[in-house]
């Protein structure tokens, strides 16, 4: 694998499943701006960019806490809210409520098939797996459980942003827990690793590595194609601003699954 940066010394390789222990109480934690607040004009933007009308199927796919799922439920949608790590699910449901529809599930093997209007993934939740092809197959099931015409918003970041911006290192102290991160650009900038490092106030470490594949706007249109997608617009931001590689640093991509 080549590198255009070499990562720390004490930086371990990731898992091919790091995703199933880098999502636990911690992650809120390390993403504490991912709240509410910030949910709601995303979820309401993703919405209008899709057509979603009151009554629509909605699978928030991997959901996590659940805040945009709460935005969709306001809105009258029918929302099914699947996500892998239990913790997270727990938060989903003290926030959404005894009757939300919460589903602990992989997004490789989603158990539907056909049932839904639309199908969002927020904030960097794609580009987890160990190759292209096995990215696809997510969009593959995605394709499977939507009807004929369903909506796809994937929000990923931008890599030519992302490269120019990265933040070699940052530590910060929230709430009594120390939080260090290391990030390097790896695969000739195809791939960025994060390695977390939390200390609580007990003085326990705790270290995740998080791997997330760097598509550009050409390759995820060829993989959502071989899926059976449509790729329709890609937004800079949840304002709706143009795209501009490197300008911007989201990839909102909206997609229409055609049918079959």
């Amino acid at each position: 694998m080549s590198a255009i940066s070499k990562p720390a010394p004490t930086q371990p390789t990731p898992s091919e499943e790091w995703f199933r222990t880098a999502f636990d109480e911690d992650y809120l934690r390390v993403y504490p701006s991912r709240d509410e607040k910030s949910a709601r004009p995303e979820a309401h933007a993703a919405a209008r960019w899709l057509g979603m009308r009151s009554g629509d199927r909605i699978l928030d796919l991997c959901c996590g806490a659940g805040r945009h799922s709460l935005v969709f439920r306001e809105r009258g949608l029918d929302v099914v809210s699947l996500d892998l790590s239990r913790p997270l699910l727990d938060q989903a449901r003290v926030r959404l409520g005894a009757d939300a529809d919460l589903v602990e599930g992989d997004m490789r093997h989603l158990p539907f098939d056909q049932v839904f209007d639309h199908v969002t993934m927020f904030f960097t939740s794609f580009g987890y797996l160990e190759s292209d092809e096995a990215d696809r197959g997510v969009l593959v099931g995605i394709s499977r459980v939507l009807r004929n015409g369903g909506g796809l918003l994937i929000d990923l970041p931008d890599r030519a942003h992302t490269i120019a911006n990265l933040v070699r290192r940052s530590e910060r102290d929230v709430d009594g827990f120390h939080i260090e991160e290391e990030r390097g650009l790896f695969d000739d900038g195809r791939r960025v690793i994060k390695k977390v490092s939390i200390v609580d106030p007990r003085g326990k470490l705790r270290q995740y590595v998080e791997s997330v594949r760097l598509y550009p706007p050409d390759e995820i249109e060829t993989l959502l194609g071989s899926a059976n997608f449509e790729m329709r617009k890609i937004h800079g931001d949840f304002d709706g601003e143009p795209y501009v590689p490197g300008d911007a640093p989201r990839m909102l991509v909206i997609a229409r699954r055609e049918g079959r």
